[in-house]
């Protein structure tokens, strides 16, 4: 992370296959997050509730725990880096700071929406929107990461450096 505070193009170049490594985990962490999420009752009210209410009883709270644990592993982790990247980014401080804010915040839901549902004895439809609204959000940071610091420099329109040199 030594380019995000040193950010000279050779830093930059030589981060770029590690940031590009983390952004593919990154996605894919979140692709097997939904795919739990889908496992785990659906993207319906009804199927949430079915999850968590089993028969009229709710999940044990050590179950909702554990879900809490992997889901604050995974977003803590992902954002960590990911607000790392966007603070140096050339994202405009005025779309960056209140974007990060707004996925923190839809992240901090979706890890203890499992806790209303089950108190509630219903709001699945709770746990369908913040389970969308912090996938959908930190997939967009990633892809926010990727166009700025992970797409080859050929694809942001710079040239090689040594692609001006004369001929012998």
């Amino acid at each position: 992370m030594r380019f995000l505070v040193q950010p000279t193009p050779e830093a930059l170049a030589r981060a770029r296959p590690p940031v590009r490594a983390f952004l593919v985990f990154a996605a894919l962490a979140l692709a097997g997050l939904a795919v739990q999420r889908i496992a785990n009752g659906g993207l319906t009210a009804s199927g949430v509730e079915g999850f968590y209410l089993a028969g009229g009883d709710p999940l044990p709270a050590a179950a909702l725990w554990e879900e809490v644990h992997t889901g604050a592993f995974l977003y803590g982790f992902v954002l960590l880096v990911l607000g790392s990247l966007l603070a140096v980014s050339p994202v405009p401080a005025w779309v960056r700071g209140p974007g990060f804010t707004a996925v923190v915040a839809a992240t901090l839901a979706d890890l203890f929406a499992p806790f209303a549902v089950v108190r509630l004895h219903g709001a699945g439809g709770l746990r369908v929107a913040t389970s969308v609204a912090a996938l959908v959000g930190v997939a967009a940071l990633v892809a926010v990461a990727w166009v700025a610091y992970g797409r080859p420099r050929a694809a942001r329109g710079r040239h090689h450096r040594h692609a001006h040199r004369r001929p012998a």
